[in-house]
């Protein structure tokens, strides 16, 4: 009976283990000492990183709060409704609406306003007097508008005073719980309120309020954790937040002296202190706290605290881990060394040697092999006889492999030759495809284009309509008091034919300008520019934006309309900068320039304006298509895509840079257009 031989790797596998585990004990000893004090410092670290990273989120929550009641205070639509609510007949001469037209544009403002922020429950329009105007609340996603029996007046209230005294500051209230007529809303709702004054002609006529509840706000959901406890306070220490008793939240509104250095007395110096952040670890607890400006005079205090009892629990948990981790590392280098002995063996160096000979035996594959030891090396030796008789057999189904590739191959070259057939169908079709979108593209710019012609005639057609209704208000007059003599009546009939001579010439140039050019024409290009600027000057005007032009006549080629549609779009792009920039930085007198320089044969045709200009990371991107910086619903992208595709069709260039306080485009024309 044969018996059964360990081989060296086995033994020195075993060998490894073994000296493996005495370093586990050593290893382990130490880091069971240290396994506490690592946790609890790194814990730390982490804990202070969350305190200032949700005190910046705090920060940035408020400040967006704050642009969101400058955009509803400076939004021109606020300003036009308080001129129309002071007025007697609640009407807006400057603007020709009526106090119920900009109500219901404030409504709509506010209520989109309130969709985009969940934190924000309520919005409020309250004049000088206190009266509420306007209240908007939200409960869940539904948004109501108050009735006017059951708005109130807020005139005592210390957010309205503190908010008329602000002047062009935000105001921003303490945080407290929601009352509606003096008595504390149920559920129960911590409130920040956010206010600014409203000013028309340089008086203060009135305040906006935005209540947000804080707990949306400031995302207290995120804040509940098992093991580490997060508070927030107000100044004086008073609990805002209290997961572990929510009892003592916001006790001061129920007359109780709740307040976090009762509870944790180590916080009290902190709270008496200019310092803006407290740090602290004793053999109970880890604390860190940290300050929150919100406004002038105005603070949060954001407070984690671990206990260390559950460090303790994670030490000897790491120590667990980091002993299996070990041991299993060992296993891996015993089987590691194991493989590394086996190549160093004898036999496997002969087996080596015999491989050699065979592969350069040229397909003989009859050698003998004399390894008979009795272990793993002569299993694999038998085995290497079973590859010898396998070569042979593969050798065989090779050659029968190589002839099916070769009919494989002629088979494949075939089919090659019919896709290449068929591949100028192919490119022709993608051909078709992106001429039909350019099409589609080009017409998508004209109804763009239209739109904005349309409004234009509207605005040409504003002041001769008004001058008609007078002129026959006057006539009906007249007639009246027996005064209309036939010169009267002469010179009535001439005065508004003259008008509406005017409105049908503005149909013609509108009609005119969408008419399709089928081929390439020679026009003048001054007078195409300053027929496409008169067609938009009373939208601009309206818009307070002057327009300056320094044309020199010179005939250019190419198409003459779809060359007024570039010129329009640029103009109405200059228009909507003007105005977005007014949104941020206030009202200012807007200014277009359009110029031309005449060189030889060149012709560079510059549009300037002062609407802020463009970012730089996506000046590169403004003339692909569908690509627009404009609000979702005011662009379609397709605009400057369109403007590139017609200069280009002209055999031009277009460009654009900023300078100075807004964006110019250039168009260049060579070799006379």
């Amino acid at each position: 009976m044969k018996t059964k031989k360990l081989s060296i790797s086995i033994k020195i596998a075993i060998l490894v283990m073994i000296v493996s585990l005495f370093g586990i004990a050593i290893i382990s000893y130490f880091s069971y000492s240290q396994a506490k004090e690592i946790f609890i410092s790194h814990t730390a670290e982490i804990i202070a990183k969350n305190v200032d990273r949700y005190k910046d989120d705090i920060k940035n929550n408020i400040e967006r709060l704050k642009y969101n009641i400058k955009i509803l205070t400076y939004n021109p639509s606020t300003k036009g409704f308080f001129r129309a609510y002071l007025d007697e007949y609640r009407y807006d001469e400057k603007t020709n609406r009526t106090f119920s037209d900009y109500k219901q544009d404030i409504i709509t403002i506010m209520s989109l306003m309130m969709n985009q922020n969940s934190s924000y429950y309520q919005i409020r329009v309250i004049d000088r007097n206190g009266n509420e105007i306007i209240k908007l609340v939200k409960e869940g996603r539904k948004i109501e508008q108050v009735k006017e029996e059951f708005l109130q007046n807020k005139q005592h209230r210390k957010y309205f005073i503190e908010a008329m005294k602000a002047d062009n500051d935000v105001y921003v209230s303490n945080i407290n719980l929601n009352k509606e007529f003096n008595k504390l809303e149920f559920p129960l709702r911590p409130t920040v309120r956010i206010a600014k004054a409203i000013y028309v002609n340089g008086k203060k006529v009135g305040i906006i309020v935005i209540n947000a509840n804080i707990k949306q706000l400031f995302n207290f959901k995120s804040l509940k954790t098992k093991d580490i406890s997060t508070f927030i306070t107000n100044q004086t220490g008073y609990y805002l937040l209290n997961y572990q008793n929510p009892v003592k939240e916001f006790g001061f509104e129920f007359g109780r002296d709740f307040r976090i250095y009762y509870d944790f007395e180590k916080l009290k110096p902190f709270y008496f202190s200019n310092e803006k952040s407290f740090s602290y670890i004793d053999n109970k607890y880890i604390i860190e706290a940290r300050k929150v400006d919100i406004a002038k005079n105005k603070r949060l205090v954001i407070i984690k605290i671990a206990n260390i009892d559950i460090f303790k629990k994670k030490s000897h948990t790491y120590l667990y881990n980091l002993v299996l981790f070990i041991i299993i590392v060992s296993i891996g280098i015993a089987l590691i060394t194991t493989i590394s002995v086996k190549k160093l063996t004898k036999p496997i160096e002969e087996l080596t040697i015999l491989a050699k000979k065979i592969a350069t035996a040229k397909g003989d594959y009859s050698y003998k092999i004399d390894v008979n030891t009795n272990d793993e090396i002569g299993e694999l030796a038998k085995a290497f006889k079973i590859m010898l008789d396998s070569l042979e057999r593969s050798k065989k189904d090779l050659k029968q492999f190589a002839n099916n590739l070769e009919k494989e191959v002629d088979k494949k070259t075939k089919e090659l030759q019919k896709i290449n057939k068929n591949l100028q169908e192919i490119v022709e079709e993608k051909v078709k495809e992106v001429r039909d979108r350019d099409k589609i593209l080009l017409q998508q710019s004209k109804m763009a284009a239209m739109g904005e012609m349309i409004g234009a005639i509207a605005h040409q057609w504003r002041q001769p309509l008004n001058s008609l209704a007078l002129n026959i208000q006057l006539l009906e007059d007249l007639a009246e008091e027996n005064q209309l003599t036939p010169k009267k009546m002469e010179e009535f009939v001439d005065k508004n034919m003259q008008t509406i001579q005017f409105m049908s010439q503005t149909i013609d140039d509108f009609r005119n300008f969408f008419r399709k050019d089928k081929e390439v024409t020679e026009f003048d290009l001054k007078e195409s520019i300053e027929k496409t600027i008169n067609l938009q000057r009373a939208q601009l005007q309206d818009h307070n934006i002057s327009l300056e032009t320094h044309l020199q006549p010179v005939k250019i080629k190419g198409y003459k309309n779809e060359f007024m549609q570039v010129i329009l779009n640029l103009i109405s792009n200059a228009k909507d900068a003007i105005i977005e920039r007014r949104k941020i930085v206030g009202d200012f007198k807007g200014k277009v320039v359009v110029t031309d320089e005449i060189d030889k044969d060149k012709i560079v045709i510059r549009i300037k304006d002062n609407g802020g200009g463009i970012p730089e990371e996506v000046k590169e991107r403004i003339f692909e298509p569908y690509f627009t910086t404009k609000e979702e619903g005011k662009g379609t992208g397709i605009g400057l895509y369109m403007v590139k595709e017609i200069v280009e069709r002209m055999g031009g260039k277009v460009e654009v840079r900023n300078v100075d306080d807004g964006a110019e485009f250039i168009i260049t024309f060579t070799g006379g257009g």
